[in-house]
């Protein structure tokens, strides 16, 4: 077994100093950091870097704590899945986790991969406890599906791979992605968000996360995206180039080991694109081809950073779950759903079972109101609203849930800058969470 976490899922330090880059137990750090910009600087990728002279970062582990980054919201740690895994295999040590360098490619990361992977299995076939004729199970969350499907598909290393549990895989990328590296032109983007953007528009990483299916709503008709679309929005257009290959690579490639995805849905997702005024848009829709030979635009939702059709590839029938990105990987049900491929066992659905989307800003004022929204519920006594700290269970409040529209609405403050988990939950499924970025409003103010 192998563990691969999602983009910003893997702690990162200086290898010279040891220095935690990303991944610092202090939720506070979130808060200054994109703010300031001041604790990013360390993790833009160099010219060196980009061709191919890697090592001044490594990959020292999973996420033990909860990470931040606005528009792509929260970061859940790896923790529970590992731990949960390794109750339902022969040994601790048959599961190992394979940390990597998110900012890279998915390329150079898969080639790693097959090094890490040839020599765990190796490792558990020498094993008291294992077989000379184990094979590998992985078990891969958002951009770890991608890097677990190069290393497989591309790379050759089906015959060794029995299985591949994918949690959220963008698999034909995220509208997301490129609202990142917009630059906000005619509306400046908020501060923590900008810094974000100078961040992300040196990620190899970030651009390996582009979509490939017609995401481009021009009106009469939709488009792929194109490199020079990514120009255009003041990003590099290489990078772009070099990305949008590479998924050609990963999806033309049919022959390998059976994948089993795990979609999350009923999320308000940026699914298409507009361009205009050199600025990426999001839309909440897919563009889809009429019977009449009109376009159509159609609602199918997904985590909040991936939407639902992007995160399969046909094969094996998906299992729904309603919840958010970043906190995907570490629920009760993908962990049941987990073990339950993993012994073979059939589940039945939860008992009382709502789907539930949670909707809250990434980023807030501390001290200062702002709004919830919690649907399709529109009865108050269904559903339950949870505020806590990110490292701590403790609820710090239970805001008021009241009609509006067609769902739920709720008034929130949280005291101090730092991280929130919001927490909603309706029927039988885990809560829906997300994770808000608490500032002071000074330091959120435009500079």
């Amino acid at each position: 077994m192998m563990v691969l976490p999602g983009i910003m899922g893997s702690e990162l330090a200086d290898a010279e100093s040891g220095r935690v880059l990303w991944g610092l137990g202090d939720a506070r750090w979130y808060a200054r950091a994109w703010t300031t910009g001041t604790s990013l600087a360390g993790l833009r990728v160099t010219d060196e870097e980009r061709q191919g002279r890697t090592g001044r970062i490594v990959a020292t582990r999973l996420l033990r704590f909860p990470a931040f980054a606005p528009l792509l919201r929260g970061f859940e740690p790896y923790t529970p899945l590992v731990a949960g895994i390794r109750r339902v295999t022969a040994h601790a040590d048959a599961v190992a986790e394979f940390p990597y360098d998110w900012r890279l490619p998915v390329e150079h990361n898969a080639k790693r991969l097959a090094v890490a992977a040839e020599r765990h299995l190796n490792a558990w076939r020498a094993h008291p406890g294992g077989s000379r004729q184990a094979r590998l199970v992985l078990v891969a969350h958002s951009m770890g599906g991608l890097v677990a499907r190069y290393f497989t598909h591309v790379l050759g290393g089906a015959a060794e791979v029995r299985t591949v549990i994918t949690l959220g895989t963008p698999y034909h990328g995220s509208a997301k992605a490129v609202q990142i590296l917009s630059t906000g032109r005619g509306a400046p983007l908020p501060l923590p968000r900008r810094r974000l953007r100078d961040l992300a528009t040196t990620l190899p990483g970030l651009y390996d996360l582009l979509p490939s299916y017609r995401c481009v709503d021009e009106g009469a008709s939709a488009r792929r995206l194109a490199a020079g679309d990514i120009s255009g929005i003041g990003a590099d257009s290489e990078l772009a180039v070099s990305a949008l290959a590479a998924r050609e690579r990963l999806l033309g490639a049919t022959a390998g080991p059976y994948t089993r995805p795990l979609v999350g849905v009923e999320q308000r997702t940026a699914q298409s694109l507009v361009f205009r005024d050199g600025t990426a848009e999001g839309r909440e829709y897919v563009c889809e081809d009429g019977d009449d030979g009109t376009l159509n635009r159609v609602d199918r939702r997904g985590d909040g950073t991936v939407y639902r059709d992007s995160a399969w590839l046909g094969g094996a029938e998906p299992v729904h779950l309603p919840q958010t990105h970043g906190a995907i990987s570490q629920t009760t049900e993908t962990l049941a759903h987990v073990r339950a491929i993993l012994t073979e066992r059939r589940l039945g659905p939860p008992l009382g079972a709502a789907a539930i989307a949670l909707e809250a800003p990434d980023v807030v004022a501390a001290g200062e109101p702002f709004d919830v929204a919690v649907g399709p519920q529109s009865d108050p006594a269904s559903v339950s609203l949870h505020v806590t700290g990110a490292q701590t269970p403790q609820v710090l409040s239970r805001p008021r849930l009241l009609p509006r529209g067609t769902g739920l609405t709720a008034r929130i403050t949280v005291p101090a800058p730092g991280l929130y988990r919001l927490e909603a939950k309706a029927g039988g499924f885990s809560p829906v969470t997300q994770l808000v970025l608490a500032a002071r409003a000074e330091d959120l103010a435009d500079r």
